[in-house]
């Protein structure tokens, strides 16, 4: 065989395992493969695993991520309905859909968030528009509004990103609220006045309930001592009228005894060591303190 010949064969069998090499290609756990054809996409995305296409330049291999990816862009200021600037800082939980629309329309994931980014932003902007500032930042949740402003602003984005991007949308979320620096003295201070007024008609409040409870306790306690009072006298002429009956009783059995008893207590009220009188004979004291007798 001559040399050239062999040489010839020896450049077939290169281009010939190169060919095979480069026909064989491998996708990841984490990806998705399009196969195009002369620049055009086929219509089959490669799953997982080994495949086979034809040599380069014919066929060639484009991987796309099949992760959940989070996007978390700058704090963007937006108007909300009762004129307030606010700063709000959102992320955005996706995935890509449909390989070949994503191909189609925006090809790199940093072109799919720019896209993101300009959808949510308008979307949250619109919505915004739509509430006050009480119905984000408030201290009274019934006022609240931040369930309904995501489900708003999720719901304006998803079905534009899946059908015009290829993209799934799972969440929209709110980070953070703030205020431009701008104006972020006045709003603070503006909030401190509104707690300070709320502050100032719960003390009136709460004093006006504490004056009440004040009043009906006194009104309580008057009631309560005058039919303790009642009670009271009550309780006490029945005890004056046993004493009395008692008295009376005693009395009948012994009237000698007991009114020497009554003239000694009329004694003992007017008469101490100090006491000097003067008694005729025939008194009945006389005969008590002289005798110890009464007559």
């Amino acid at each position: 065989m001559k040399r050239p010949t062999c040489f010839l064969l020896v450049i077939l069998g290169v281009l010939l395992i190169g060919g095979l090499l480069t026909s064989l290609f491998m996708v990841q756990e984490t990806e998705t493969a399009i196969v195009t054809r002369f620049s055009r996409a086929l219509p089959e995305p490669r799953e997982p695993g080994l495949h086979i296409k034809f040599p380069w330049p014919v066929d060639k291999v484009i991987r796309l991520d099949r992760r959940r990816l989070v996007f978390d862009h700058e704090p963007t200021e937006f108007l909300t309905r009762d004129k307030k600037n606010v700063l709000v800082d959102c992320y955005a939980l996706w995935m890509i859909d449909d390989p070949h629309t994503f191909l189609y329309t925006v090809r790199t994931r940093e072109a799919a968030e720019a896209r993101l980014l300009d959808m949510i932003t308008a979307a949250t902007g619109e919505v915004f528009g739509r509430y006050d500032l009480a119905n984000i930042i408030n201290q009274e949740e019934d006022k609240l509004k931040l369930d309904v402003i995501h489900d708003e602003v999720f719901n304006l984005c998803r079905d534009r990103a899946e059908a015009e991007y290829g993209l799934r949308l799972f969440d929209i979320r709110i980070n953070s609220f703030n205020f431009p620096s701008q104006n972020r003295l006045s709003v603070i201070k503006r909030m401190q006045a509104e707690r300070e007024s709320i502050a100032t008609q719960y003390r009136s409040e709460g004093e006006e309930e504490a004056m009440k409870i004040e009043a009906e306790t006194d009104s309580q306690v008057r009631t309560l001592l005058a039919e303790a009072r009642r009670e009271a006298q009550v309780i006490r002429g029945e005890a004056e009228a046993e004493a009395l009956r008692i008295y009376g009783d005693a009395y009948g059995k012994n009237p000698d005894f007991f009114e020497l008893l009554r003239k000694l207590e009329v004694y003992e009220s007017v008469l101490n060591e100090n006491t000097t009188i003067f008694l005729p004979l025939d008194s009945p004291l006389w005969d008590v303190l002289y005798t110890g007798e009464l007559r």
